[in-house]
């Protein structure tokens, strides 16, 4: 009889408290920028939106996880993983030896280049022509600013995000802006941009293009595994190429 009353116990006790709640794993922190569309951006009515928003939600519920996703500028993404403060962070960031002592990295999410952005009729001239005669301009501490620098005839303007930059060219303070290809991609296909182009073949030497990661909290191998394994999943079955399609007219993995 005891036995039974204790079974009957421990069944009330299950269905109060069932296992699957306190086995359910935490709420995942993401750290993500929203001022590099086609990416990460806000829309009109001020809705986060963009393939890495896509991306992030697919991965959450491949994993079966509750994601909270915090706005940060770029420069805060990386910094606030490496304290704890978020698990991932997904600020389109190229995986560099600076980088890796501050956070680790998940598989590839897609690749990267960088391009001069100009008026459609510069496109005929040579790329050392156009630095050594242009006024240049790219974000200030990029490696695209450090590009130019080493390359301009000029010194370059510094812009503090992609928004700036594409405003100086614009209204024509600079000529040539120097930014990842990608991001380019919403301006050179709305109204403003119509007037400008990629000007030469896209760049990826020293740091220009790369493999692009999601950053993750040091010291959780368990958690890369996790995110890597769902990553492929979302691979292989082709949500990622279907996901990049909605932002991109090419593959970008």
């Amino acid at each position: 009889m005891y036995r039974f009353t204790g079974f009957l116990a421990s069944l009330l006790l299950a269905l109060i408290f069932p296992a699957s709640v306190s086995a359910q794993p935490g709420t995942l922190s993401i750290a993500i920028t929203d001022t590099a569309p086609p990416f990460a951006y806000r829309d009109e009515n001020g809705k986060l939106k963009g393939f890495n928003v896509d991306l992030v939600q697919a991965l959450c519920q491949r994993l079966q996880r509750e994601c909270r996703l915090d706005v940060l500028r770029f420069p805060e993404v990386l910094p606030s993983v490496n304290a704890g403060r978020h698990d991932l962070g997904v600020a389109n960031t190229l995986r560099t030896p600076e980088r890796e002592k501050l956070v680790r990295f998940t598989r590839v999410i897609w690749r990267s280049t960088s391009s001069l952005i100009g008026l459609r009729e510069l496109g005929g001239a040579l790329m050392p022509t156009l630095l050594a005669r242009e006024q240049t301009c790219a974000i200030a501490g990029s490696r695209q600013f450090g590009w130019l620098i080493e390359r301009s005839g000029k010194q370059p303007l510094a812009a503090t995000s992609n928004g700036e930059l594409l405003d100086l060219l614009s209204r024509q303070r600079c000529q040539l802006a120097l930014m990842p290809t990608q991001q380019a991609l919403s301006f050179l296909q709305g109204k403003e941009g119509q007037r400008f182009a990629y000007i030469g073949a896209p760049l990826d030497e020293e740091g220009l293009g790369g493999d692009v990661h999601i950053a993750l909290r040091p010291g959780n191998d368990n958690l890369k595994t996790e995110i890597d394994a769902a990553l492929d999943s979302l691979i292989r079955d082709g949500t990622h190429e279907r996901l990049s399609r909605r932002h991109f007219p090419y593959s970008i993995l």
